[in-house]
């Protein structure tokens, strides 16, 4: 079950560049400059809050005083969370950028798609744990 789970997230990847790709192509080039200078702070300092996440975990989990049931189920809340709120903040974005209607709609289906295949990957781990 686990191999399904590494197959859909490099699936999901795929895919998701893909359409990324084709999207970004049919931009004119000022689009893509304003695309680019609008998300640019956006990619120096996106990865801050997941990286003290997942360290947080790490640490957390060699402590013997805490639960490792719980800090992984709160772990994956706030993982949830965090990509729940660049999604809301990528659309948001996009829309202050005023760039074209099937531009935002091909880069939501690929941010979906990524979701879905990180969500699979998570539940073809973690679903053997919970049944034993």
């Amino acid at each position: 079950m686990q191999t399904s789970g590494f197959i859909a997230l490099l699936g999901a990847i795929f895919i998701s560049r893909l359409l990324n790709e084709k999207a970004y192509k049919s931009l004119s080039d000022e689009e893509k400059l304003r695309l680019m200078d609008g998300f640019s702070s956006n990619r120096t300092y996106s990865m801050i809050p997941l990286i003290v996440l997942i360290g947080a975990y790490f640490l957390l989990m060699k402590v013997e005083a805490v639960d490792k049931g719980i800090l992984s189920l709160t772990y994956f809340l706030l993982l949830a969370v965090f990509i729940i709120t660049r999604i809301v903040f990528n659309q948001r974005k996009l829309t202050s950028l005023n760039l074209p209607d099937s531009y935002k709609s091909k880069f939501k289906l690929s941010q979906i798609i990524s979701l879905v295949g990180v969500a699979w990957f998570f539940y073809t781990i973690f679903s053997p744990l919970a049944l034993s």
